[in-house]
């Protein structure tokens, strides 16, 4: 599950180099939806687990907030993040999340706020902040000429202009890794009220999350009126960019139903555990997919991170 998530990440990072990132959150999306239909359905009629396809009126209602936070928020502004910085950047911010979510449950559910989450908060905002000071110039343009490159392109020299779609800076990048960070951490509270709510969790809180996402973004992406594309594609292009959103939705389905499946068999908390390792998979998947230079500093900040996070999540098990 971990690293077919970081493999996600590598994916989606590729792709970026073609499309939008709103417009890559929406057809992935749309893939993610099929994806979801095309293991939930077996599952359900097959009765290889019990939790169908029910809803109920408060269910669904926590699901559309789950919706804009996780989808339309969150995601936007990782893939926005994602465009214009390293992989060995962008995800251990992101993956701070379950910081977020058990500062979200203590104020919304009053669930515990333990020493060890205290604990892992301060480690990993260290490391965030290590990253922050240690990411070296010019690493959010070679990340985006990197993220081409991958594809057999050739980098641009010195004399050759930087693609405007990278021209992200370094403030921009942390802001919306944190900001991604955020949105996926409030997000499995909804989950939880949203089963709660029902009594169970279901296929159908997953499916209604995605597909109204997908709406709210086919909305953003109709209202704004620009190119779905970062420049003209030629057919080949066009037909690589397809097949890296069918790819990437399709994992996130598989990945999503692991999650769900994970949780009921061994708990959030080692759940999450293990889920925080993935920087690390990220990391090693871009020096080897993306031919990304990581420093050993960077490398350190983004360890310290993860053992941050994975400090506060070791607080649930107590």
């Amino acid at each position: 599950m971990t690293a077919l998530w970081a493999l996600v990440v590598i994916v989606n990072k590729r792709v970026l180099a073609y499309v939008d990132p709103t417009a890559v959150n929406f057809f992935v999306r749309i893939a993610a939806v099929g994806g979801l239909l095309l293991i939930t359905v077996p599952l359900t009629l097959l009765r290889l687990w019990d939790n169908g396809f029910g809803i109920n009126a408060a269910a669904a209602g926590w699901m559309a907030l789950a919706a804009v936070a996780t989808w339309l928020i969150a995601f936007t502004a990782y893939y926005y993040a994602l465009r214009g910085g390293q992989v060995a950047v962008v995800m251990p911010i992101c993956g701070t999340d379950p910081l977020w979510t058990a500062l979200f449950a203590w104020l919304i559910l009053g669930a515990a706020f333990g020493g060890l989450t205290l604990a892992g908060v301060a480690v990993a905002m260290a490391g965030v902040l290590l990253i922050t000071r240690w990411m070296e110039a010019g690493d959010e343009a070679q990340a985006g000429a990197l993220a081409g490159a991958a594809h057999g392109d050739v980098l641009p020299g010195p004399g050759t202009a930087a693609a405007p779609h990278v021209q992200t800076g370094r403030l921009g990048v942390i802001t919306l890794a944190v900001l991604a960070a955020v949105g996926w951490g409030i997000g499995p509270v909804f989950i939880d009220l949203a089963s709660t709510a029902y009594g169970k969790p279901t296929a159908m809180m997953m499916l209604e999350s995605q597909a109204l996402g997908m709406l709210m973004l086919g909305v953003v992406l109709l209202v704004r009126r620009r190119p779905l594309a970062t420049r003209t594609l030629a057919p080949a292009e066009r037909r690589r960019a397809t097949l890296l959103l069918a790819a990437a939705g399709l994992l996130e389905a598989v990945v999503s139903v692991l999650f769900f499946l994970s949780i009921a068999e061994i708990g959030p908390v080692l759940t999450m555990l293990i889920m925080a390792t993935t920087p690390i998979f990220t990391m090693v998947f871009g020096v080897v997919f993306l031919r990304e230079r990581v420093s050993l500093r960077l490398a350190l900040a983004a360890v310290v991170t993860v053992c941050g996070v994975m400090l506060a999540a070791l607080d649930g098990l107590g």
